[in-house]
Protein backbone atom coordinates (compact mmCIF):
# COMPACT_ATOMS: atom_id res chain seq x y z
CA UNK A 1 0.00 0.00 0.00
CA UNK A 2 1.20 3.33 -0.83
CA UNK A 3 2.73 5.65 1.70
CA UNK A 4 3.49 9.31 2.28
CA UNK A 5 6.79 9.97 4.62
CA UNK A 6 8.35 13.44 5.14
CA UNK A 7 12.02 14.35 2.84
CA UNK A 8 14.66 16.31 3.37
CA UNK A 9 12.91 19.32 2.83
CA UNK A 10 9.62 20.79 4.87
CA UNK A 11 7.89 23.54 3.55
CA UNK A 12 4.34 24.69 3.16
CA UNK A 13 3.81 25.89 -0.57
CA UNK A 14 0.95 28.58 -0.63
CA UNK A 15 0.98 28.75 -4.68
CA UNK A 16 3.40 26.82 -7.16
CA UNK A 17 3.91 29.28 -9.85
CA UNK A 18 5.66 27.60 -12.59
CA UNK A 19 6.93 24.36 -13.97
CA UNK A 20 9.46 24.45 -16.70
CA UNK A 21 12.56 22.58 -17.72
CA UNK A 22 13.12 19.12 -20.16
CA UNK A 23 15.70 16.74 -21.09
CA UNK A 24 15.76 15.51 -17.52
CA UNK A 25 15.75 18.47 -15.53
CA UNK A 26 12.99 20.87 -14.17
CA UNK A 27 12.45 23.67 -12.07
CA UNK A 28 9.53 24.25 -9.57
CA UNK A 29 9.09 27.82 -8.39
CA UNK A 30 6.88 28.16 -5.81
CA UNK A 31 5.84 31.12 -2.95
CA UNK A 32 5.19 30.11 0.40
CA UNK A 33 2.80 31.80 2.75
CA UNK A 34 5.59 33.61 4.39
CA UNK A 35 6.02 35.41 0.90
CA UNK A 36 9.39 33.55 0.49
CA UNK A 37 10.21 32.14 -3.24
CA UNK A 38 11.89 29.06 -3.76
CA UNK A 39 12.96 27.14 -7.08
CA UNK A 40 12.90 23.35 -6.29
CA UNK A 41 15.08 21.69 -9.04
CA UNK A 42 15.08 17.97 -10.18
CA UNK A 43 17.52 16.65 -11.73
CA UNK A 44 17.51 13.02 -13.57
CA UNK A 45 13.98 13.17 -14.00
CA UNK A 46 12.19 10.29 -15.65
CA UNK A 47 8.81 11.20 -15.45
CA UNK A 48 6.46 14.14 -14.55
CA UNK A 49 2.96 14.62 -13.57
CA UNK A 50 0.95 17.97 -13.54
CA UNK A 51 -2.52 18.23 -12.43
CA UNK A 52 -5.34 20.24 -11.13
CA UNK A 53 -7.98 18.29 -11.12
CA UNK A 54 -10.40 16.43 -8.69
CA UNK A 55 -9.02 13.36 -8.67
CA UNK A 56 -5.58 14.77 -7.45
CA UNK A 57 -7.30 15.90 -4.78
CA UNK A 58 -8.85 13.36 -4.15
CA UNK A 59 -6.03 11.34 -3.99
CA UNK A 60 -3.88 13.48 -1.64
CA UNK A 61 -6.08 14.14 0.71
CA UNK A 62 -6.49 10.33 0.93
CA UNK A 63 -2.84 10.10 1.21
CA UNK A 64 -2.87 12.85 4.45
CA UNK A 65 -5.35 11.23 6.04
CA UNK A 66 -3.65 8.49 6.86
CA UNK A 67 -0.28 9.91 7.50
CA UNK A 68 1.90 7.71 9.70
CA UNK A 69 2.69 8.91 13.14
CA UNK A 70 5.82 11.20 13.08
CA UNK A 71 5.09 12.70 10.11
CA UNK A 72 5.15 16.20 9.54
CA UNK A 73 2.01 17.95 7.97
CA UNK A 74 3.72 19.92 4.64
CA UNK A 75 3.45 20.09 1.23
CA UNK A 76 6.28 17.90 0.14
CA UNK A 77 6.21 14.03 0.30
CA UNK A 78 7.97 10.74 -0.97
CA UNK A 79 5.78 8.21 -1.41
CA UNK A 80 6.87 4.74 -0.75
CA UNK A 81 5.10 1.61 -2.42
CA UNK A 82 4.46 3.95 -5.29
CA UNK A 83 1.48 3.07 -7.80
CA UNK A 84 3.09 5.36 -10.19
CA UNK A 85 6.47 4.02 -10.28
CA UNK A 86 5.00 0.62 -10.93
CA UNK A 87 2.94 2.01 -13.99
CA UNK A 88 6.65 3.47 -14.98
CA UNK A 89 8.01 0.81 -15.06
CA UNK A 90 5.39 -1.41 -16.84
CA UNK A 91 5.75 1.36 -19.46
CA UNK A 92 8.85 1.63 -20.42
CA UNK A 93 9.52 -2.61 -20.41
CA UNK A 94 12.55 -2.68 -19.27
CA UNK A 95 14.59 0.40 -21.12
CA UNK A 96 14.57 2.25 -17.28
CA UNK A 97 15.70 1.08 -14.19
CA UNK A 98 13.37 1.63 -11.72
CA UNK A 99 15.53 0.53 -8.37
CA UNK A 100 16.83 4.23 -7.31
CA UNK A 101 13.57 6.01 -8.23
CA UNK A 102 11.83 8.22 -5.90
CA UNK A 103 8.41 9.42 -5.94
CA UNK A 104 8.31 12.98 -5.03
CA UNK A 105 4.18 14.77 -4.48
CA UNK A 106 4.43 18.00 -4.19
CA UNK A 107 0.91 20.46 -3.75
CA UNK A 108 0.09 23.78 -2.88
CA UNK A 109 -2.33 25.04 -0.82
CA UNK A 110 -4.76 25.97 -4.32
CA UNK A 111 -4.76 22.78 -6.20
CA UNK A 112 -1.81 21.92 -7.86
CA UNK A 113 -0.16 18.77 -7.76
CA UNK A 114 3.24 17.71 -9.05
CA UNK A 115 4.31 13.90 -9.07
CA UNK A 116 7.75 13.69 -9.72
CA UNK A 117 9.43 10.53 -10.78
CA UNK A 118 13.50 11.34 -10.25
CA UNK A 119 16.68 9.46 -9.42
CA UNK A 120 18.13 12.38 -7.51
CA UNK A 121 17.37 14.20 -4.21
CA UNK A 122 16.17 17.77 -5.59
CA UNK A 123 18.03 20.72 -4.94
CA UNK A 124 16.08 23.78 -2.93
CA UNK A 125 17.34 27.76 -3.66
CA UNK A 126 15.91 30.79 -2.12
CA UNK A 127 15.00 32.96 -4.86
Amino acid sequence: MQSLKNCDLILEIELIESISGGNREFEIIFSTRSREKYKMIFRRVWDLRYSVENASIYRFCEFRKCLPEGIVDNSIYIVENSEYIKYFEQQVSGTYLVDDVIHYILSDNIDTFVDILAIEKPMLVKI
